[in-house]
């Protein structure tokens, strides 16, 4: 892992009552970049596999709570998707950002991000999407394991389930990569608040000319990968891969693949 997932974190805050705020954290300079971790995660998940692929770029790294999730919470003020875009306006203010912007999302946050992404389409210098949940009926793939080197013995019941409910590739590499960022990004989730926040929230509003990555796993139990395939012809700029031998955790299973085609897109991007 990068030496800048060591470093201590700031965290920042914008709000819109004192109910209803969104807590991120900034690294580097550079074009900005919005990054959105999935359900039941939190920011310091994508932290964890985006710093090492980002860090040395001018890219300004934004990485984002979502409403109900880690710092972002309580967030009972949260009403809707409007009151998520709410926030999202704020958060741009503060951070002085009135021009072009990248997004990331990872599982469910790339269904937030699509939706933002169809809100500012004019701002949006790309867009990129790695394992992401689509509204409707999931197709995930046949649960398979790729590889398991038994290394998940030491772990206790929970971290265990945890760990093999999400990795399909378990090495000691991939084990590493959940105790230092996926693990501690879990935890609670204000369920009620983060369903209210999904409330209307439309990823199918319009359409980006920017450049589009959709990465998926083809082994993917969770959101599966062939109706992620179908984006390819919703943005008319995509490039769509799915990656063989990896799962819903393709960040951490596969990160010098993922790091590739990140570089591609961000120079795609002009970043």
């Amino acid at each position: 892992m990068s030496g800048a997932s060591a470093r201590p974190v700031v965290t920042r805050r914008v709000g819109t009552r004192p109910d209803a705020s969104l807590a991120y954290d900034v690294r580097g300079s550079g074009i900005p970049l919005l990054a959105l971790h999935g359900a039941y995660s939190a920011r310091g998940e994508v932290r964890g596999f985006l710093e090492p692929v980002l860090e040395g770029l001018a890219v300004r790294r934004i990485y984002v709570d979502l409403p109900g999730h880690g710092d972002s919470r309580p967030s009972d003020g949260v009403d809707g998707a409007q009151g998520v875009f709410d926030l999202v306006d704020r958060l741009l203010q503060a951070e002085g950002i009135d021009g072009r912007f990248l997004l990331l999302g990872h599982s469910l946050g790339g269904l937030v991000a699509r939706a933002m992404a169809a809100r500012y389409s004019d701002r949006v210098a790309g867009l990129a999407l790695l394992c992401p949940y689509l509204d409707g009926p999931q197709r995930p793939a046949q649960a398979s394991v790729v590889r398991d080197d038994g290394v998940s013995g030491d772990l206790d019941p929970d971290a265990r389930d945890a760990y093999e409910g999400y990795f399909v590739v378990r090495t000691a590499e991939t084990l590493a990569r959940f105790r230092a960022a996926v693990a501690p990004a879990s935890g609670a989730v204000d369920d009620a608040v983060f369903e209210r926040a999904l409330d209307a929230l439309d990823a199918d509003a319009g359409v980006i000319e920017a450049p589009v990555l959709v990465a998926c796993g083809r082994q993917d139990g969770w959101v599966g990968w062939e109706r992620q395939q179908e984006l390819g012809a919703v943005y008319p700029r995509a490039t769509v891969v799915t990656v063989a031998d990896a799962g819903h955790a393709l960040p951490h299973e596969r990160p010098a693949l993922v790091a590739a085609l990140l570089a591609d897109w961000l120079a795609q991007a002009g970043a």
